[in-house]
């Protein structure tokens, strides 16, 4: 009678776990969880969503400065022109970093408070659909403001790179020309909509955005 119990909590408790495992709700990432940034979100999905070729033709001149960093740091491994499928429409990264060999895939994605036309952007929140999409699906989201990378490119590279450390454990992302660069410093708060109007009307871009051209 004893064991037979034995047995029946322990067939208990393992359906427990695969339930938990498979169907339980998982705890969605909020970007409100974090108050600076960069914010990083992580995927623990064991079959990780591919991504498609696909034309992305919104990208930037931030974009455009921050890949040549990209390509010299992470060589082979940057791609600008994928997407993620999400029912009949896709997210685009700004950059995906894939490595195969490790099995990670991470979006890096450069946000800006307000657009060319003074309406605010990547508010608090606004992205937490598809940060929560891109880690169900396996991947990892790393979010830097455009600012970040204008003004410290090498160490939001440096980041990058410690993250994939974080990720992988593999001590070789860290073994590279960044291992002298010091830490990212620049962790500007994430903006509401009253923050971002305020930026444009300041036009707070401008400040940084010479480098770029």
């Amino acid at each position: 009678m004893l064991l037979a119990l034995i047995v029946l909590l322990l067939f208990a408790g393992f359906v427990a776990s695969w339930y938990a495992q498979h169907y339980a709700p998982k705890k969605q990432p909020s970007i409100q969880e974090t108050q600076s940034y960069p914010l990083v979100f992580i995927g623990k999905a064991v079959k990780i969503k591919q991504p498609v070729k696909a034309y992305n033709e919104n990208k930037g001149r931030s974009e455009a400065f921050f890949h040549r960093y990209l390509q010299k740091f992470f060589p082979k491994q940057v791609y600008t022109d994928l997407a993620l499928p999400v029912g009949n429409s896709y997210y685009y990264p700004d950059f995906a970093i894939i490595s195969k060999e490790h099995n990670l895939y991470v979006d890096i994605e450069i946000d800006e408070p307000y657009n060319f036309k003074g309406y605010p952007t990547h508010t608090k929140g606004a992205d937490d659909r598809r940060n929560a999409y891109f880690v169900q699906c396996g991947w990892a989201v790393i979010r830097f403001t455009e600012e970040q990378i204008a003004r410290q490119p090498l160490q939001c590279c440096k980041f990058i790179a410690q993250t994939l450390y974080r990720i992988s454990r593999d001590s070789s992302f860290l073994k590279n020309d960044l291992s002298a660069i010091p830490d990212l410093s620049f962790t500007p708060k994430i903006w509401d909509e009253q923050m971002a109007r305020q930026m444009a009307l300041n036009a707070s871009r401008d400040n940084y955005a010479k480098v770029f051209q």
